[in-house]
């Protein structure tokens, strides 16, 4: 017997690229959740919205690419809706692969979301560092968030480890500060109805 090529191995999809589980775009730009997932033969794409089947297809405002589970949203009116849970489902007759559940939120500089900006945090290397969240009293149903700015409008969570992690109220602490922590950071849900801008610097001793 010959040994099957790669094109004739049959495989069950896997997930290969997917947004951040916290995912922030700018509702002024076209909104995308990626998702690509490989397997043999190719998988079939579909998604969830809140646990719901979400269809697409029905959607006048969202479109799937071609032989891509990736979503483009052109949310030109009320944007606001598609703040929710996503999750996409790559399939074909071998079995089913499912994303991160992916949390989309909308981030704005329109008057409706004010801005506070914090006087820059400089610290030095190597100390603890914690940036107060300070939530408002009682529930609120947006999650705390800590992005970084990357290139306008790009952002993405701050990873937290064991030198880096988050409080329940919100904080973010740092058990020491590594030079290259210089960042932009935005905090959102800490400040209702605001999201908090603080810029880090850090220096060497």
């Amino acid at each position: 017997k010959t040994p099957k090529t790669l094109q004739q191995v049959k495989q069950p999809p896997t997930i290969t690229k997917q947004s951040l589980k916290e995912h922030i775009v700018d509702p002024k730009e076209t909104m995308v959740i990626e998702c690509e997932a490989k397997g043999n033969p190719y998988p079939i794409f579909s998604w969830r919205r809140n646990g719901k089947y979400f269809n697409v297809a029905r959607d006048s405002q969202t479109s799937m690419r071609r032989r891509s589970g990736t979503l483009d949203i052109y949310a030109k009116y009320n944007p606001e809706q598609y703040e929710a849970e996503y999750q996409c489902i790559a399939s074909n007759q071998y079995g089913s692969a499912y994303s991160n559940k992916i949390r989309l939120m909308l981030y704005s500089e329109s008057p409706v979301w004010p801005r506070e900006i914090q006087e820059p945090v400089v610290v030095s290397a190597g100390l603890p560092l914690v940036l107060p969240c300070d939530p408002p009293a009682g529930s609120y149903a947006r999650p705390f968030n800590w992005p970084v700015q990357t290139a306008f409008p790009t952002m993405k969570a701050v990873p937290q480890d064991r030198r880096v992690s988050m409080g329940v109220s919100g904080d973010l602490y740092f058990s020491n500060v590594l030079f290259n922590d210089s960042v932009i950071l935005y905090v959102f849900g800490c400040k209702t109805p605001h999201h908090t801008l603080y810029t880090l610097f850090s220096h060497r001793h």
